[in-house]
């Protein structure tokens, strides 16, 4: 019986990403999964406001999609809550750095609202689309004669 001398041990995806993240240039890819991790232990009313989220100098980023959002995070009862699970976070998971956030800042995404050319709308507010292609099968010849009236605008319009 011959024994196998190099048997490799096959590592499932979890375990090669916590070694991944344990390198010091994978830092940024630790704190990005922890934030979206956080991200996820947020009311999903919250979630809904939040397009991303990001730690800087020990200050919790927040950036909102929509200045509504802004105001509504930017409240103290907000932040009070916010900083109220980061701690309870950061207990779970000392390892996060999330015991090291000592400010929240919320901000908003900025938008370029687009200026409507209303020449367009106001050249072409519908699109005609019957061609005036019908039977007239009225034998009353007053209408039959309204019939043919329609029939014309339609075709000059």
């Amino acid at each position: 019986m011959v024994k196998i001398q190099n048997q490799k041990t096959i590592k499932n995806v979890s375990a090669i990403v916590n070694d991944l993240m344990s390198k010091s240039h994978y830092k940024p890819l630790k704190t990005l999964f922890f934030c979206k991790d956080f991200l996820n232990s947020l009311p999903p009313a919250k979630q809904r406001l939040i397009a991303r989220i990001y730690i800087k100098n020990d200050i919790l980023n927040i950036i909102t999609s929509h200045p509504a959002g802004f105001q509504e995070l930017n409240h103290d009862n907000s932040k009070i809550y916010i900083k109220i699970l980061i701690k309870k976070y950061a207990q779970v998971y000392p390892l996060s750095g999330f015991s090291n956030i000592k400010d929240i800042r919320v901000m908003t995404q900025k938008y370029s609202f687009s200026v409507k050319n209303e020449e367009n709308i106001k050249k072409n507010p519908y699109i005609e689309l019957s061609l005036g292609c019908f039977k007239n099968t009225l034998e009353n010849k007053v209408l039959a004669h309204k019939f043919e009236e329609l029939r014309q605008i339609i075709k000059n319009a």
